[in-house]
């Protein structure tokens, strides 16, 4: 099962920093791994962007877990009505389509579903998020991440997985695997 969240500051279509806010719950292991990720998107034009950009990040990081059979949470019910529907060639927002799209050839490669949540249901990813944002730039040169998962003895997989996240004007900030 994967949540994830964004908190865009302002009015929706202003031009500015957007915090991003991913948790991932992954039941297919045991003991269940939780992983918490922190990033930020430089010049966002619109919630939409911002959550279509959180959906693709998301979708990116667990293609590279090599997991299937997700669940993505979101409360945004327009990009979740759009994203479910047959024919995706209209986005809301043309600056989101290649966004949607990865999200889209991940979704059915993988089977995996997105559903509509309320938002009083996405806590954690939004206070992820809304702490992303707070972080000032000289707070971050570079990514914070720890991992306490006892299967991850050697090596954890995470930080590879967010290697494998190329988006323009994103910068994570921490990850967290537990």
């Amino acid at each position: 099962m994967l949540c994830r969240r964004i908190h865009a500051p302002g009015p929706p279509d202003d031009a500015a920093q957007t915090g991003l806010g991913i948790l991932i719950v992954n039941v297919q292991v045991q003991p269940t791994q939780t992983i918490y990720i922190q990033a930020k998107l430089a010049e966002c034009t619109s919630v939409l962007m911002a959550e279509a950009v959180s959906l693709d990040f998301a979708a990116t990081v667990a293609e590279t877990l090599n997991l299937s059979n997700i669940i993505f949470l979101s409360d945004c019910q327009q990009l979740v009505h759009f994203l479910n529907a047959v024919d995706q060639s209209n986005p809301p927002d043309w600056r989101i389509k290649p966004f949607t799209q990865m999200f889209s050839n991940y979704a059915r490669s993988r089977e995996s579903k997105i559903f509509k949540i309320k938002r009083q249901l996405n806590t954690t990813a939004d206070a992820l998020a809304r702490q992303a944002l707070s972080v000032s730039a000289s707070q971050y040169s570079s990514l914070e991440s720890t991992c306490s998962y006892e299967h991850h003895v050697l090596q954890c997989s995470l930080l590879q997985a967010l290697q494998a996240v190329d988006l323009d004007n994103v910068t994570i900030i921490s990850a967290r695997c537990c």
